[in-house]
């Protein structure tokens, strides 16, 4: 990978996520510690215990804010990367009107936000109610968003619709469910995640290449209004 003229464009997103990962923890961190030492703290502990739920709330904020961040920073700059990578492949690849594509990626990405909320709601509440079935459900659901994640980068360049990203994710449950395990697996390894977006978007280009060459015409859902 180190040899490759693409690497450049790991650089950015790998310092975008390096420097998001500490601001998020330590703007959650201050927040947290504010809000616990404050004169009208949530609750009264040793400091031991206090020590303990500052370091945890932390942890737990920060990776949520960095997930939901990190896809937002790096998202030019590896859609710049996944549409190299289409030219080098194919030998050319499509390009959507820069302020349209801008607008759309902006709605979409709210949607989506709103979409992962919902689900991370879900996820928290079954895991309450049902423990082990509410992990593995909550991991579908990551594996789901990392797969809307990786193929929104090809299917935005051929200016296809919210609903028609999902819609293309459905029509194909078997490419759904085997990129959305291995880029679930990709991101559990240690430090991973701070290079992770880059290698499964071109995962994603890659596939979804393949697909077409197979498939001519089925691989491009319908263009539905957002």
């Amino acid at each position: 990978m180190l040899r490759h003229p693409l690497k450049r464009y790991l650089f950015i997103p790998f310092v975008l996520s390096v420097a998001l990962a500490i601001g998020t923890m330590v703007a959650v961190h201050r927040w947290v510690a504010a809000d616990l030492r404050g004169p009208n703290p949530l609750f009264h502990a040793s400091a031991p215990i206090d020590t303990m739920v500052v370091g945890l709330l932390t942890v737990i904020g920060g990776v949520v804010l960095f997930l939901i961040g990190q896809p937002i920073f790096n998202a030019v700059f590896v859609d710049r990367l996944c549409e190299h990578v289409e030219r080098n492949v194919v030998g050319s690849a499509p390009v959507a009107p820069f302020w349209s594509s801008t607008g759309r990626a902006l709605v979409h990405g709210l949607l989506k936000l709103l979409i992962y909320c919902i689900a991370l709601v879900l996820g928290m509440l079954l895991f309450s109610f049902t423990g082990g079935l509410g992990v593995l459900i909550g991991l579908a659901l990551g594996g789901l968003s990392l797969a809307y994640d990786g193929f929104d980068y090809p299917l935005a360049r051929r200016s296809v619709s919210f609903g028609g990203k999902w819609a293309f994710l459905a029509s194909h449950p078997g490419l759904t469910v085997g990129y959305g395990i291995g880029a679930t697996v990709f991101y559990l390894i240690p430090f991973a995640v701070f290079v992770a977006p880059p290698f499964t978007a071109v995962g994603a280009t890659l596939a979804y290449i393949e697909m077409e060459k197979s498939a001519p015409g089925a691989a491009t859902p319908a263009k539905a209004q957002t």
